[in-house]
């Protein structure tokens, strides 16, 4: 069971990750900077509320399971590909999401476009790793 509710909030979190990389992400380029710096705090508030008791969820069920299956590769690479999300999150994305709180820097908004790569591509290959080995 723990497998499944796992696997649902990873794919939740791979849904949620690809609209923000290619929908929401790029509309930070369209504000104007009075409007931006609103519409990030918005943002950045609103969407805290969704991530944040996900991705810890997503990190306890991971951790949980690795440990469950004594540290079994099945399970292992996947919680590992978490902890790249989470360094990814720690490391780059707050860092940029704080600067841009107090300033509209285009070359800033591209660089979180383009470093949020990491993790979509860490959450899709997750979600499909445990898809291969749950379903």
């Amino acid at each position: 069971m723990v497998e499944i509710i796992n696997l649902i909030v990873t794919w939740f979190l791979v849904g949620l990750i690809w609209i923000v990389q290619v929908v929401h992400y790029p509309t930070f380029l369209l504000f104007e900077k009075s409007d931006f710096l609103k519409f990030h705090h918005f943002h950045t508030k609103s969407i805290t509320w969704i991530v944040g008791p996900t991705m810890a969820a997503e990190l306890i069920l991971g951790g949980w399971l690795a440990w469950q299956n004594a540290f079994e590769m099945n399970y292992l690479i996947p919680f590992f590909l978490l902890i790249g999300i989470w360094a990814s999150t720690l490391l780059i994305q707050i860092p940029l999401h704080t600067k841009l709180a107090t300033d509209q820097n285009e070359s800033n908004i591209r660089k979180l476009i383009s470093t949020n790569w990491i993790r979509t591509i860490l959450w899709t290959l997750k979600g499909l790793w445990l898809g291969s080995i749950i379903i």
